[in-house]
């Protein structure tokens, strides 16, 4: 189960867990094997050995009762059939005995049946031919292990033939299977023991590695409040603790990078008021010397009744103008903390083209205003939904200069939300800049005209507000800003 932040609980655990088990159990079955393989040669150098040396001692009478029979002049066979029958009563695991002589015929045989018969087992012609004695361990035919000896019996470069001993192997293959059975039952003990062991060791450092990660899903960025966990004194305590360290150096990062914005933001809300400046100097200027005139007309005729009072009259209203026109601006400039409520997006579009008609006073720029009447609530902040509606159309007012044609239109997405587009048909954007309008301190306008920070401030508010904004410009033709955001959604 995939945790949060892509952590998947207790796989880094099982991946070392299995990484080191292979290699434990690669290194504990080589070991074993080697141990086995080495242990199976020396028990079967052992019983070879020992056959040698019984066929050695069987060997030794058999040559006398021949060399025996050679100086008498009789036949060795009964007393070689004698000496076998006693040998194979006094030793146990002996299968059967030969001897042979060197033309190739059996002289004596613990099977009487086989006496005076020709050699037809390649071992015993092998045998007879033998210079040195020798040993093999073979499985027959019905799939048992058979151990052989073959002695020459020969005196200087006198010989006799050879005798042959054939011993019962499976004793021996028995013992080999136990020890391979008692070292696999042991490797395989050890290599759980280890797993197990490791299993633990790990799990213990993926629960620490757990619990770091728990304390990172806490963090929240808005207090300084310290790491709770106990730091162990090794590797995961020190990462702990520069955990804490980084933790600590986040939050101040983020508190500063909070009060830039927060300077970024009002720098450019003062560069906006700036550019109304010569718009609300004229909208001021204009009832001010309507109350001067009136009163310059009242001095001059103070006697007039009438006149004095038709003038008091223009005079509050010039001034209740001028009161209109400063709050406005005061509002706009006044810094105030985000407040998120339902508020309708063309309550918002009606305000800001209030505010800024005297704008437009003097110019041949038409605007054209298309608002979707059933266009759900949003949940925003009045103020900062207006600061973008404002940069997006002085930006649009920028473009067509003097004259030209604005279109602010608003409906709803295909997402449930609203959109709100602003088009105009001034100069439009270079495509090669349209990637670029958005960062900080960019701008195509002249030295004093734009600071820079007007698109970038709207994007930033727009994203706070869970939205987004698209820009499609056709350079000297139109440009269009579109603004989506989330009816009635939480930012």
């Amino acid at each position: 189960m995939m945790q949060p932040g892509g952590f998947k609980r207790s796989g880094l655990q099982l991946q070392v867990v299995f990484t080191v088990g292979v290699v434990v159990v690669a290194l504990m079955g080589l070991i074993s094997m080697t141990v086995v393989l080495q242990a199976r040669s020396q028990i079967l150098s052992q019983h070879r050995n020992g056959a040698a040396a019984v066929a050695h001692a069987f060997s030794i009478p058999a040559m006398d009762a021949l060399i025996l029979g050679e100086q008498t002049g009789s036949a060795a066979s009964d007393v070689l059939d004698n000496h076998i029958r006693t040998f194979l009563g006094a030793m146990d695991g002996i299968l059967s005995i030969s001897i042979v002589d060197p033309g190739g015929w059996i002289i004596a045989h613990s099977d009487p049946r086989l006496y005076s018969e020709p050699i037809t087992d390649d071992t015993l012609l092998r045998a007879s031919r033998a210079l040195e004695p020798m040993t093999s361990v073979f499985q027959d035919d019905m799939g048992r292990w058979i151990t052989e000896a073959a002695v020459p019996l020969q005196v200087g470069s006198k010989r006799w033939g050879a005798a042959l001993l054939r011993f019962d192997a499976e004793p021996t293959r028995q013992q080999v299977t136990r020890l391979f059975l008692l070292l696999f039952l042991l490797t395989l003990a050890l290599t759980t023991a280890t797993i197990g062991i490791l299993y633990l060791l790990v799990g213990r450092i993926t629960a620490s590695l757990r619990a770091l990660v728990a304390e990172v899903d806490k963090i929240d960025f808005e207090t300084d409040t310290p790491i709770t966990m106990e730091a162990p004194s090794n590797e995961i305590g020190y990462l702990i603790h520069h955990f804490g360290l980084l933790k600590d150096r986040l939050v101040q990062s983020r508190s500063e990078l909070v009060a830039a914005q927060y300077q970024v933001h009002q720098a450019e809300k003062m560069a906006s008021v700036g550019r109304l400046a010569s718009g609300v100097a004229h909208e001021v200027n204009n009832p001010l010397n309507g109350i001067w005139f009136c009163l310059h007309g009242i001095q001059s005729d103070p006697e007039n009744r009438e006149q004095t009072e038709r003038y008091l009259g223009l005079i509050g209203d010039g001034i209740q103008q001028i009161e209109l026109v400063v709050q406005k601006l005061l509002g706009f400039a006044r810094s105030q903390p985000a407040s998120f409520e339902e508020i309708s997006l063309n309550e918002q579009v009606r305000a800001v083209l209030d505010f800024i008609d005297f704008q437009f006073k003097g110019r041949e720029a038409t605007v054209q205003v298309s608002l979707d009447a059933d266009l759900p609530a949003v949940r925003a902040d009045a103020g900062l939904l207006k600061e973008v509606i404002m940069n997006l159309l002085l930006n649009s007012l920028d473009a067509i200069e003097q004259s030209g044609k604005i279109r602010i239109q608003s409906g709803r997405t295909d997402e449930e939300g609203v959109f709100l587009s602003i088009t105009d048909n001034g100069v439009g954007i270079p495509e090669e800049h349209l990637s670029q309008i958005f960062e900080p301190f960019f701008t195509t306008k002249e030295t004093g005209k734009g600071t820079g920070l007007g698109l970038s401030v709207t994007l930033g508010i727009v994203e706070l507000h869970g939205g987004s904004i698209r820009v499609h410009s056709d350079p000297g033709r139109k440009t269009t800003f579109t603004v989506a955001l989330p009816a009635r959604g939480t930012p």
